[in-house]
């Protein structure tokens, strides 16, 4: 078949479909056009609420809401990478408890050096967001204080009060980890001692030897 002849019977086949489409729309039922009851009735701004004292309240409370929501992300990122950090150092000061009771292998120790670098990147990750909450808090507190200035006390007290908690609930976590990881440094204090002390009665076996 030629290029001609399959395009003429190409248009044939594409003729009948397009027929049969054109019938089917032409008997579609017509849609009423709205009246002028159902259109939308648009009121005009009234430019007399358009007012110092009301702008400043609306872009207040603009910045409130932009406020309280990084301080939710913040709070909450924050405690989901703690508590990953969390599962870790505990997982580490298992193992290396573990070296202190038995005769471990090396693929335990591998797990031991494996664990401290996931220990080490989530200690940096849970620093910078440290950093990043310090400067969230300050500009939740600047919300909180421009909406007390601009005459909404209800606002910038539930503001305050979600400052609070938030600080509250990071601060028992920091305590926690502060304990956790001093327990850490207290079982690598006595694997190095171990360590120490192992060697010393190696050396004093291999001298009695000779």
């Amino acid at each position: 078949m030629s290029l001609r002849q399959f395009f003429q019977v190409l248009l044939k086949r594409a003729g009948s479909i397009m027929y049969a489409t054109s019938f089917t729309f032409v008997n579609q039922p017509e849609t009423n056009k709205p009246t002028a009851n159902d259109k939308l009735q648009f009121e005009p701004v009234d430019v007399k609420k358009l007012t110092p004292e009301y702008m400043i309240q609306q872009s207040t409370i603009d910045a409130v809401n932009s406020a309280t929501q990084s301080l939710t992300i913040a709070c909450t990122t924050i405690m989901k990478t703690s508590n990953e950090y969390k599962a870790l150092l505990n997982e580490l000061i298992t193992l290396s408890r573990e070296t202190l009771e038995f005769n471990v292998t090396d693929s335990h120790w591998d797990m031991i050096v494996e664990l401290r670098s996931q220990v080490q990147s989530k200690k940096e990750m849970l620093t910078k967001l440290t950093g990043y909450v310090e400067y969230v808090h300050k500009m939740a507190v600047a919300a909180s204080e421009l909406s007390y200035l601009s005459g909404m006390d209800n606002l910038s007290f539930t503001l305050t009060k979600r400052i609070d908690d938030a600080l509250k609930i990071i601060k028992e976590e920091v305590n926690y980890i502060m304990l956790l990881e001093q327990e850490y440094c207290d079982v690598q204090k006595e694997c190095i001692e171990n360590c120490k002390y192992n060697e010393i009665n190696n050396t004093i076996k291999q001298t009695d030897s000779f």
